[in-house]
Formats: structure tokens, sequence, C-alpha cells
């Protein structure tokens, strides 16, 4: 089925970036997974959950690393006008890194009480360098992607797939804590930084010579709907994505967190490997459809069907073999993260599901709706997790309960997909 969907749209003019992208990304999953057993051999749970807490806060914190004024450097017409806003953004970016910094020196004895974790005490400070890093590749990555660079993006995504499992190999086999887990990923966020920036000096005059800074501050305020209206949504997201992390820590342990970011990687890499390019179809094909026939009920209908026959085998498998694959896999101490998988293998399958098709909110201009539904989800889940735990369910009756308030929203999320690709209440606020 995803063959008949690549056959029909082989003419878009922008198919063959968009599978030089996708080829990058299932490289890269194919990298991750096949050290993923070696990784997980060497390092235990304790040191996985430690490493999740960081990657969880940092990903929440990086939400406003650029105050989401990244997309302005694809918006802008004219290159001139684009190099201004990738310097507002490198601008904020460092300005954040350093507030970052600053909080941390005033308020670390807080932190590390709230954070509970010893392991994490003395990494707290290296939270600015993967803001500052992360920051900076994604801006970069944009302009790469505005000057249609795709072999330049391509390497470099592989490049981040191969140096932090790497170097956290090769550390964790000299050394029994968690330091390989964090220079490997310290590595993997510098290096391919490096490398895209180097690449695209030599190919553009990107220097700070070349901009306009009154046009800088023109930009922030032309564009300032980012920061006001996409953050908080970006910011509930990202929330929303590691509130497990988060309660787990707080009400089970580090341990815990250790095997549920195993269940979660894992059965998240089919979202990224199959989700993300027929996302990238859907959204192409369901847009041309809207403009010429006011629907897009047939290219709706044609990914549902293909999106269920995908999920069904890796769900069944996982609901039977969940545990002793993961057992197989990665071994004993791991048995766990099946039994978690098991679990969550819905929530994951309907997010597969709806990833692709929620687009249509966007074509209807159900904006305000969407951002809704995010915000119950975030309340919902912190619901689940703090009430239920205050009350001593086991962890597994409390990722039930959130799986299935998930899978109900998901289930909704489709309905409403529907409707709005039939051009049901389309355009109304």
């Amino acid at each position: 089925m995803i063959k008949a969907l690549l056959n029909k749209y082989k003419s878009s003019d922008g198919l063959k970036n968009i599978t030089k992208l996708t080829s990058a990304n299932i490289i890269a999953q194919l990298i991750s997974i096949s050290t993923a057993p070696i990784l997980y051999r060497i390092y235990n749970k304790e040191f996985y959950g430690t490493l999740g807490i960081y990657m969880a806060i940092v990903g929440v914190i990086g939400v406003f690393s650029t105050l989401q004024y990244l997309q302005t450097i694809m918006l802008e017409k004219e290159d001139e006008n684009a190099i201004n806003a990738m310097w507002l953004n490198r601008f904020i970016n460092i300005a954040f890194t350093l507030i970052v910094l600053f909080l941390i020196i005033v308020l670390l004895p807080f932190i590390v009480k709230w954070l509970k974790n010893p392991l994490l005490n003395k990494w707290i400070w290296f939270i600015p360098f993967s803001i500052f890093f992360n920051g900076q590749n994604a801006i970069f990555s944009v302009w790469a992607n505005r000057k249609k660079e795709y072999n330049i993006l391509t390497f470099n995504n592989t490049l981040l797939a191969i140096t932090t499992p790497i170097v956290s190999i090769a550390l964790g086999l000299l050394v029994n804590n968690e330091t390989g887990l964090f220079l490997g990923l310290f590595v993997g966020q510098m290096f391919p930084s490096l490398i895209l920036y180097f690449a695209l000096k030599r190919k553009y005059n990107l220097g700070f010579s070349q901009t306009n800074k009154s046009n800088i501050f023109k930009l922030a305020k032309d564009y300032k709907s980012f920061p006001i209206y996409s953050l908080p949504s970006e910011l509930i997201n990202n929330l929303t994505n590691q509130l497990p992390v988060f309660m787990l820590n707080s009400f089970v342990g580090v341990a815990a967190v250790g095997v549920y970011n195993l269940a979660v990687r894992m059965l998240g890499m089919p979202i990224s490997l199959i989700g993300g390019s027929i996302s990238s179809i859907f959204q192409q094909k369901a847009t041309e459809q809207y403009n010429m026939y006011g629907n897009c009920r047939p290219i709706f209908v044609k990914t549902l069907k293909s999106l269920l026959a995908i999920s069904i085998l890796p769900t069944l498998i996982i609901i039977f073999f969940g545990p002793q694959l993961f057992s197989f896999v990665f071994g004993s101490k791991w048995h766990e993260a099946g039994i978690y998988a098991q679990i969550l293998i819905a929530l994951f399958m309907g997010k597969l599901i709806v990833s692709p098709l929620s687009y249509t909110f966007l074509i209807a201009k159900k904006q305000k709706e969407d951002f809704l539904w995010h915000v119950w989800m975030l309340v919902s889940n912190i619901f689940i997790f703090y009430f239920m735990f205050k009350l001593n369910f086991g962890v597994k009756y409390v990722l039930l309960v959130y799986s299935l308030n998930y899978l109900m929203i998901y289930l909704i999320y489709v309905v409403k997909s529907y409707k709005f690709s039939l051009n049901y209440g389309f355009n109304k606020t």
C-alpha cells in the first residue's frame, strides 16, 4: 500500500527530495536499531533513566531556544532577509542559553532537590550546552532546507546517528557509569552542528556583516505571532510527551524511567520510519485535492486503510511476544520494558495513524480546536499520573489508563479529521 501511495505521487517535484531525506532517516534509524542491543547490555536502567530525565528537561526547555522563530528563515522570500531571520534565531538561542546557565547557578539547590537523582547532579551544568547546539543545528538545518541542500542534510543526519552510539559504546566498555551515554549525546549534538555550519559557510556568506540590524528587529516584530501562539502550543506538546518521564521519576524512581524510555524508543521507531514519509505525501496530496475539489476524502480513506494495515502486524507481535522479544534483543534485565511496550502499543499505533491524518485540522483552519485538544491531553494525563500514583496504583495500571486515555482521544481525532476531509465545518470559527 505504501508503494501504491508512492507510485501515485512520483510526478511530484518534491518527491525526490522527500525520498532522499526519508532514506537518510531510515539509515539513521537502522543504525540506532543495530546499536541499541549493544548499548542496552552495557548500560543499566538507572543510567538510561538518568539520560532520559536529562533529555526530557532539554526537550521542554529547548522549546524556548528560538522562541519558535525558526520558520521565518523559510518564509522570507529574499535570501537577504532570510539571513537576518537566521541571525535573529541565533541571537535568541545564544541569549536563552546564557539565561538557562544563570538560572542553573541561582537555582541549583532547588533543581537538585526536585530531580531526586544524584547521578544527574553533575550533568545539570551541560543543559545550556545541549540547548545551544540543538538550537544552532536546527537553525542551520532550516537554512539548508531553504537552499535545498539535501545532500548536506542527509550527511548531517547520518553523522548524528553514527557518532552518538559509537562514542557511547566505546566509553561504556571502558567506564562502568553513565558518562559514556552523556558524552555520546554531547558529541552527537556538537559534532554534526559544527559540520553543518562549516559546510554551509563554504557555499554561502552567512556572516553577521551580511545582516541589517534594523531588519532583524523588524522581523521579530512582524513574526511576533510565532512566540505568542506557536510557542505555547509547542510547549504543551513537549510537556505532554515528557510528562511520563517526570512523573515516573517523582513517584517511582529513575529505573522506571529507563525502562519506560526503552519501550517508547522502540515503539516510536515505526512512526519515525513510516509515519514521516506517509505524512509528507498525505499533506501534499490532501492540500492538492482540497484546492481542486473542496475535499480530500479519497486520499484520507486510502491513507487510513494503509496505516491500519501497516499497524496490525507490529501490534500483534508486541501484544503476544513483547516481553520475550525485549529480553532476547536487549537482555533479561529489560524484560519489563517489553511489558510496558504491551501496555503502550495501542497508544503508539494510534499515534502512527493520527499523526498524518490530523493534517486536515490545518487545512480546515481548525488550529484552535487542535490546540484545545492538546491542552486536554496534558491536563488529563497530569490528572491520571498524579492521582493514580497518590492512590498507590502500580506503574502498569497507571500506564494502561494513560494509554487508553490517548487511544480515546486519537479515535476522536480520526473521526474529526474524516469530517474535515469531507469539508464538514470547513473554515468556520
